[in-house]
């Protein structure tokens, strides 16, 4: 648009705007001071950690087989990350298996020799204690059947364990290893955390812990937590006191960040105009009053559209700001 142009549709749009009853952007527009309840708040910065984060590792010796995730990945509770081969978990499978079915086979020729005597005895051919001894031999083969199902039921158990699962659903953070690696039990594989979950610790001066406590305010770069604790001991050297936030889902954080932490610690009142009535000129802060003359003032925090006036204004007074 030219120059021309412009200048002959400002004055038009002008008029149109008071012809139709609506006022200019810049109107003028007055305020009163008013004095209100202010919180007072520490301003902090904490890490954002996962409240479930693990590393998983090996519970067996063995080689890494196959990595069957990436870092990055969104992986399922109970899915299987890392497979490791064991020839000896399959073998002792096999053993106890093996074990087991002669013992099944032990087990079932007592009762058989059982229900035999027990009858020779009802009908006064065999002495009882002949009843005694095949029972105790019945016992016997029955400890030994419960031996080896409990042996069976540990090797499956080893054997379980070259499958490495994920104990929770989440993200990898950090692979540890490479197929073909060796491990053993201890060894560390895969690294992972639920972004669902998410918390920030911050430590404050203990002085100010039980307020802290009372009014359980915080933000969290302007996300409300969902659960506030603040720890019952203090720290010695420092001084401090620990508070966990609990953050919601869908925050956007990631475990690591430094995030901005507000926490309300008291109250006082305080007298507030429009932060738009605040006008700066080199290092002073000024506001225009009713009568139009301009008078210096102190501020303080804002809150939200108002900001404070610790010196300067008293309540009841009238500022003007929009011109």
């Amino acid at each position: 648009m030219n120059t021309l142009l412009r200048a002959w549709l400002l004055p038009v749009l002008v008029m149109a705007s008071l012809a139709t009853g609506i006022a200019p952007a810049y109107a003028t527009q007055t305020a009163t001071a008013q004095q209100q309840q202010l919180a007072d708040y520490l301003q902090l910065q904490g890490v954002v950690e996962a409240t479930n984060a693990a590393t998983v590792s090996a519970q067996i010796s063995g080689r890494i087989e196959r990595v069957l995730v990436e870092v990055g990945d969104r992986v399922p509770a109970g899915a299987t990350i890392v497979t490791i081969t064991s020839v000896d978990q399959y073998q002792a499978l096999s053993q106890a298996e093996s074990q087991l079915a002669a013992a099944n086979a032990s087990l079932l020729a007592a009762q058989q020799e059982y229900q035999r005597v027990a009858q020779l005895v009802a009908q006064g051919l065999l002495p009882i204690a002949e009843q005694d001894r095949v029972k105790a031999n019945l016992d016997n083969a029955q400890a030994q059947q419960n031996n080896a199902e409990a042996a069976v039921a540990r090797a499956q158990e080893q054997l379980s364990y070259t499958e490495v699962k994920a104990p929770y659903g989440g993200i990898v953070s950090e692979r540890l290893v490479e197929p073909g690696e060796l491990v053993q039990p201890g060894t560390p594989l895969m690294s992972g955390f639920d972004p669902a979950q998410l918390r920030i610790h911050i430590d404050i001066p203990a002085t100010y812990a039980s307020a802290a406590g009372e009014f359980k305010w915080a933000r969290v770069a302007g996300v409300e937590p969902t659960q506030m604790l603040v720890f019952p001991t203090a720290h010695q050297q420092s001084g401090t006191q620990r508070i966990r936030l609990s953050l919601p889902e869908a925050t956007g954080f990631l475990p690591g960040q430094w995030q901005r932490v507000q926490i309300k610690v008291a109250e006082h009142q305080g007298i507030v105009v429009p932060a738009a009535a605040l006008y700066r000129q080199g290092e002073m802060n000024l506001v225009k009053l009713a009568d139009g003359s301009w008078r210096a003032v102190r501020v303080g925090g804002q809150y939200g559209e108002l900001v404070e006036i610790v010196a300067g204004l008293t309540a009841g007074e009238a500022v003007q700001y929009g011109n």
